[in-house]
């Protein structure tokens, strides 16, 4: 089966599992190895339907969340729309995904996540894929005493809420209660709002690329930020599943 995936974190697990992906989006740059010959259709937001018929592909992967309702509507390929909420949702996605695609990877994949889940953890701080940077304050400020803020975005500042698969990861890791979580999924927070938190910042590579505005994101909020590394809290398939699994061993 001929696969287009308009869904990064998909394109790395279905090429891990075998799946035949011939269409990508400019993000889906894992595996770098398997990506660098797969022809790139757009973005997560954008896509070129005449590159994709060039493809002639059986099969559009996309995902409520990540692509657009446009996408879905104009899309003249059979595709298949995954909803990924959370983190304990994760095994049956991947079933209904190894379904559509009929593979058996996919299915391996769900009963690992299965195993993972039915493990509860309560971690410490530093199970988190923190990275090292010159300009983060030390790991010792992620105390009980303030709060942790997770930012995805800069001008406008913008955090997860509740129902995020962010969350639900850092709620298996059993360091939801630390977390500053609001209801709208991705709301935005004025200078004033976060400095009244006096929050410890766990600043995201992804989307944003904090890495590089660090310094300045401390120095504007005067608070103590970290660098933390996005993918394994957002890209929902192989790669955050690698992660839980790492916290176990």
């Amino acid at each position: 089966m001929r696969v287009v995936c308009m869904v990064p974190s998909w394109t790395e697990t279905l090429l891990v599992c075998g799946v035949n992906v011939v269409g990508r989006t400019r993000y889906c740059i894992h595996p770098a190895d398997l990506v660098a010959d797969i022809a790139v259709v757009g973005g997560t937001k954008d896509v070129q339907w005449d590159k994709v018929a060039d493809l002639a592909p059986d099969l559009v992967i996309f995902d409520k969340e990540e692509n657009t309702k446009a996408m879905a509507d104009s899309c003249p390929f059979p595709y298949f729309a995954t909803e990924v909420t959370s983190v304990q949702g994760m095994p049956q996605v991947l079933r209904l995904l190894a379904q559509q695609l009929n593979n058996n990877g996919l299915i391996a994949l769900a009963a690992r996540y299965q195993a993972v889940l039915s493990r509860p953890v309560v971690c410490a701080p530093d199970a988190l894929p923190l990275l090292t940077h010159q300009d983060a304050a030390p790991k010792s400020v992620l105390t009980n005493d303030r709060p942790w803020l997770y930012l995805i975005w800069r001008k406008p500042y913008m955090t997860v809420g509740r129902h995020t698969f962010i969350f639900s990861v850092f709620a298996h890791l059993g360091l939801a209660d630390k977390l500053v979580a609001l209801e709208p999924n991705y709301p935005e927070l004025s200078l004033d709002a976060i400095r009244a938190l006096n929050p410890v910042l766990l600043c995201s590579t992804e989307p944003y690329p904090f890495a590089k505005q660090l310094a300045a994101t401390q120095n504007e909020l005067q608070q103590d930020a970290l660098l933390i590394d996005g993918e394994p809290m957002c890209w929902y398939g192989i790669r955050c599943l690698r992660y839980l699994e790492s916290v176990l061993q």
